[in-house]
């Protein structure tokens, strides 16, 4: 197991009774210093790199909590069918979630929770001259900025919570407007690209670098380009930042894998991407539920702990024609066939997610234990953004912009672009070919879903989609579909203190 991941550990076994205390607070779910213990622990440097390693230990919830039942479910990569009983991957799915949904209560506390252990560190810090203050800084800033982007993504205005408060504070802190939430992420994440490392040794690897801070900070002015906020200003800045990140690739840091397939393996863990979610298995907590969350039924020779979620399946986007069979990535992330090693017998089941499953591993000793990392910002990603960038703001198709997409089209084995493809006819034929790209390239990775919302495209297409996968009866979306209800028990902090988001009770 790689240093970082134990240290991780220790981080959250050392600090529980310190951190565990904020699950139980409902002011936020940032509980005030008084509390807790932070004052007995923060006294070494050793003890302050553990808070860090607290902070990323708050995030492994994310991929699930975040990008698969919030995200991805959201977008037409899932088809989820309507239930006879009420569940929350449906309501979500569906556009039918409400204040009380499980899922949106769990997912605002996971992203306050890293919020609340970054402001805890940012606090105890402040007496410390050691050479990494800065680098532990902005690691934390880095953490928090990722956590608000979902949160202002999903929900809109926010509370900007920049130091721990108490718990009076926490009744009246207001939502903040969106374009303020923005600024506080961009802040945090100017901070971190300016005082975190290029790069870490053996042992670190996995920790935020420089490059993590400022593709992030891409994504962030790329989002602010679109809806809501419609920033013009923006798309220049997103343009610098992935200009730097996409100058700095190499195969010491990160770069567009040659195999598709092998980006989603554990000993590739780190090397491709420009940031990862740390797993590891070995059933002490540090392991990722995704690959079982994300399929449908596992034969036993591909891992001992098969998922029953029969009623979710990939969009049909992803079968028969659509998706060619030619294009590595599709076998690489769907699978429909069992053959069995010994026998021979050939299965045919129903179509699932499988592209964070190392087939035939032994390492979990549980459906919450595999092992592979999470990717939060691939290479491709990088790749794909500054050629929609570069194509946005010339206005027309650059031989640039159609030889970065064709880094991941020919690594796919599907072929190029050229000046002459129907696809790089027009600005809006290219742009809709790099979203197609980027559907196909980053399915079950919840980025989807945040595509179509930045793009403007999101409720015409999932209208659309829901009405071919559930009926023609399913209502027009609106603008209101864009945002989830604040969660319930939030509301019920200071009743008539925060306005539910328009469109729900």
């Amino acid at each position: 197991m790689k240093a970082l991941k134990l240290l991780a550990y220790s981080a959250a076994l050392g600090l529980g009774s310190l951190l565990t205390s904020a699950c139980s607070e409902k002011e936020l779910y940032i509980p005030p210093v008084a509390n807790n213990t932070a004052d007995e622990f923060y006294k070494t440097e050793a003890q302050v790199n553990q808070g860090v390693m607290a902070i990323y230990n708050g995030c492994l919830s994310f991929p699930q909590s975040s990008n698969w039942n919030m995200s991805e479910f959201r977008s037409d990569n899932v088809n989820a069918q309507i239930q006879t009983v009420q569940r929350d991957f449906s309501d979500i799915s569906n556009f039918t979630a409400t204040s009380q949904l499980g899922q949106l209560q769990a997912t605002w506390t996971d992203l306050f929770e890293v919020v609340y252990r970054s402001n805890i560190l940012l606090e105890k810090i402040q007496p410390f001259t050691f050479a990494r203050v800065n680098q532990f800084k902005g690691e934390a800033r880095f953490l928090r900025a990722y956590a608000y982007l979902d949160l202002v993504r999903y929900w809109g205005p926010v509370p900007i919570a920049d130091k721990v408060l108490s718990i009076q504070e926490s009744k009246i802190i207001p939502r903040a407007p969106i374009a303020d939430v923005y600024k506080f992420i961009v802040d945090d994440l100017k901070f971190a690209a300016e005082n975190l490392p290029a790069s870490y040794g053996t042992l670190e690897k996995g920790r935020a670098t420089k490059w993590a801070a400022k593709a992030m900070l891409a994504r962030v002015y790329l989002t602010m380009y679109g809806f809501p906020l419609r920033d013009a200003g923006a798309l220049p800045l997103a343009k610098q930042q992935l200009m730097e990140v996409h100058a700095a690739a190499s195969p010491g840091t990160f770069s567009v894998a040659a195999n598709f397939a092998d980006l989603f393996k554990t000993v590739n863990d780190n090397r491709y991407s420009v940031f990862e979610i740390q797993y590891a298995s070995g059933g002490v907590g540090l392991g990722s539920t995704i690959p079982w969350d994300q399929g449908s039924v596992f034969p036993p020779f591909w891992s001992p702990f098969p998922p029953s979620q029969t009623d979710i399946t990939p969009s049909p986007a992803f079968l028969g024609r659509n998706w060619p069979i030619r294009d590595l990535r599709r076998r690489a992330t769907l699978d429909t066939v069992h053959v069995h090693p010994t026998s021979g017998v050939i299965t045919v089941t129903r179509p699932q997610f499988t592209k964070f499953l190392e087939k035939g591993t032994t390492a979990p000793q549980n459906n919450r234990d595999y092992s592979n990392n999470f990717h939060i910002i691939r290479f491709e990603d990088v790749v794909l953004m500054y050629a929609e960038v570069l194509t946005e703001e010339s206005g027309s198709v650059t031989p640039l912009a159609i030889s970065l997409v064709n880094q991941i089209r020919t690594r796919s084995g599907i072929p190029a672009y050229t000046a002459t493809s129907p696809e790089t006819a027009s600005k809006a034929a290219f742009i809709a070919a790099i979203l197609k790209e980027r559907k196909y390239e980053f399915a079950a990775e919840g980025i989807r879903w945040f595509d179509l919302v930045r793009t403007g495209t999101a409720i015409s297409v999932m209208t659309q989609f829901k009405r071919e996968t559930i009926g023609q009866n399913f209502r027009q979306l609106d603008d209101h579909d864009l945002l989830f209800p604040i969660p319930l028990l939030e509301l019920r902090i200071n009743p008539g203190f925060w306005q539910q988001n328009p469109g729900y009770n």
